[in-house]
């Protein structure tokens, strides 16, 4: 092989192709051989272009969203199946197109609106007032900037802004409306009996002829799945640092990283601002500043004779967050305003009153009841911070160099973990039993499971690749053990044979059960004297709605939808209520409903109807943007 190189690399061509294997290697090492920094698009279309790295985010993002949501009861495989990246992606991709027509259509955020957002947002509030420290505080422990997060805010903004545009817009006829109040209060009366696969479960032993055909029919369902055991090490900058020999910090670098994070240690100023809001439009003229300009200079005559600021904010403030507070904003950094508010706020002296300022979304008059002045904390209070952010720092640059060493041990000692663990002094660990399913520790990875399953991976042949797990930790793992897809034996399936030919048996008899009864009700035979006859339990609840509390809804359902002659004769019917069970019932009269223009029923269901519609307006636009948009899917991407 190294002499068919050698007579390759002769001439011209050669030496291109020794330029294009070598020097990626000697810059960047093995792993940049095998991904660059090329962008790679799950989807693209007009206005839409969402890459892999996005797609990832978001995926991780619902993942950790549903494992907080579901805990234990959350099953691994639905993290990794190909349903959950699509709707996944759907829904990224549903949101990229609204925010890009909001955009085009001249929806804005200002400054006011997206401080007013943040500000309500219960995380960053301390003791009823917003918190700028603990604000900055909770950024930073999710790895958040505040440009970031605020780009996040805005997004979310925008998009119930065209949200509440749609279902402001839409409309319900009347006529609609009343016929659907006619329908909305109607009762039905009926009787009902419930038939349950445990009233008809045979009790005799099954003949060993019938278990042995019932197991080769239904073999799969006694499949126990392949099962792996991997040997894995991980990476992450919190092991590194625990790993790090050297954790003595000189005073030199202390004070070096003081100074550099200096803004970090600085509290700025804060002021206790009140104010009152005339609101503008979004496109105000003259005239609507000027109105509002006269009205605020009214109510500043009034505090300068002694009328109470907070008083009259209550009364005349048009600031929804703040007027019940008398105007209050708390205590607020210049930041924290917008431009020209905080630059009046901040520039007005101590229990005086602005002149009215004109802000993004309204005019304001302001007064600073309190000043916090701005203070940096000493270096001998933040000195155990600051060894803590200098170990860090040494641990992510290790980390960074190490991240590298191990991609390329792991391709270079492909078939175990031995190697790859001496040379970066690591632990290698060892898993329980798993499927494709998952399992439990490094086992209920969503990515490990699918890195391990690859089929050299699985059959042992080498390692797999770095796996990113979390913000900045890297798994790589090796299969072990496996112990392939196999079928119980009969011996052992047998008790599980039997209960499913039970079982089986059971649902048939209430199948027949139900044919006979229904056949039987629309011969003109009572269902009391039939439930009678066959021993069954008869069930006379109250006249019902279509929704009624403590009645299953799929029998509600099919009561609703069954035809009711005009000669008032009792009309029979079934449901199936789940775990098949299935019950049979006969509607013995209609009870007209009696909802009233203008009761609270009435108007309740007029805005649900009206609600119903607006989200119709929403999914058609959704669907039209999408259909516009004209995309293309990456599907081995996902």
């Amino acid at each position: 092989m190294l002499n068919a190189l050698r007579e390759k690399t002769q001439g011209l061509m050669g030496a291109a192709l020794l330029v294009i294997l070598v020097v990626p290697f000697v810059l960047w090492g093995v792993s940049s051989y095998f991904g660059g920094p090329s962008k790679v698009y799950v989807a693209r279309g007009h206005g839409l272009r969402i890459t892999q790295e996005e797609f990832g985010r978001a995926l991780a993002q619902q993942r950790v969203a549903l494992e907080h949501a579901f805990g234990k009861n959350l099953n691994p495989a639905l993290l990794s199946s190909g349903k959950f990246k699509r709707a996944v992606l759907r829904g990224l991709i549903n949101k990229t197109l609204l925010i890009h027509s909001a955009v085009k259509a001249g929806y804005v955020v200002n400054r006011d609106e997206l401080a007013y957002e943040i500000r309500h947002i219960p995380a960053f509030r301390v003791k009823g007032h917003f918190s700028p420290t603990r604000y900055r505080e909770l950024l930073a422990a999710q790895g958040l900037t505040v440009p970031g997060f605020e780009r996040r805010v805005r997004d979310l903004t925008l998009l119930n802004q065209i949200k509440a545009g749609l279902l402001a817009s839409a409309f319900v006829p009347q006529q609609v409306i009343a016929h659907a109040a006619r329908l909305f209060g109607q009762k039905r009366a009926f009787s009902y009996v419930v038939l349950s696969p445990r009233q008809f479960m045979p009790t005799g032993p099954i003949p060993g002829t019938l278990v042995k055909q019932y197991y080769a029919k239904h073999q799969q369902a006694f499949r126990l799945p392949q099962q792996v055991r991997i040997a894995y090490v991980v990476l992450s900058p919190h092991a590194v640092m625990r790993a790090m020999k050297d954790r003595k910090v000189s005073m030199a670098a202390l004070q070096r990283a003081y100074q550099a994070h200096i803004a970090q240690f600085t509290r700025p100023e804060q002021r206790l601002v009140r104010h009152i809001m005339i609101a503008l439009p979004p496109h105000p003229t003259a005239q609507a500043i000027a109105s509002a300009k006269a009205r605020l200079s009214a109510l500043r005559a009034q505090i300068q004779h002694g009328a109470s600021f907070a008083a009259l904010a209550r009364r005349y403030s048009q600031d929804p967050a703040s007027a019940a507070d008398g105007g209050s904003l708390g205590f607020v950094t210049k930041a924290d305003l917008s431009k020209p508010v905080g630059q009046a706020a901040f520039a007005l002296p101590l229990h005086k009153v602005s002149a009215p300022v004109v802000g993004h979304s309204g005019v304001h008059l302001l007064e600073v009841s309190a000043i916090r002045p701005a203070s940096v904390v000493p270096f001998a209070k933040v000195r155990a911070t600051l060894t803590r952010m200098v170990l860090k720092k040494r641990a992510r640059r290790r980390m960074y160099h190490l991240s590298e060493r191990l991609r390329n041990a792991a391709y270079e000692h492909p078939r175990g973990l031995a190697k790859v663990a001496r040379e970066l002094n690591i632990k290698v660990r060892e898993s329980g039993w798993f499927t494709r399913a998952g399992g439990v520790g490094v086992g209920a990875l969503p990515q490990v499971v699918k890195a391990v399953f690859a089929p050299k991976v699985l059959a042992g042949r080498r390692n797999t690749h770095a796996i990113a797990v979390g913000a900045d930790a890297l798994v790589v793992a090796h299969v072990v053990a496996r112990k392939p897809a196999r079928f119980k034996p009969l011996a052992v399936a047998r008790p599980a044979v039997v209960r499913a030919i039970r079982a089986a048996d059971a649902r048939r008899r209430v199948r027949a059960k139900e044919a006979l009864l229904v056949k039987e009700l629309r011969k003109g035979a009572s269902l009391k004297t039939l439930a009678l006859q066959m021993h069954l339990t008869l069930e006379r609840p109250a006249a019902a709605e279509a929704v009624t509390p403590g009645l299953a809804p799929a029998l509600l359902k099919a009561v609703f939808a069954t035809p009711v002659s005009a000669a008032a004769h009792p009309a029979p019917g079934s449901a199936h209520l789940g775990h098949g069970r299935r019950a049979v019932f006969v509607v013995q009269k209609v009870l007209p409903g009696a909802v009233h223009p203008g009761s609270a029923r009435y108007i309740k269901l007029e805005r649900s109807l009206i609600s119903d519609s607006g989200v119709e307006s929403y999914l058609a636009y959704m669907n039209s943007l999408r259909a516009r948009a004209h995309i293309h899917i990456n599907a081995s991407a996902l």
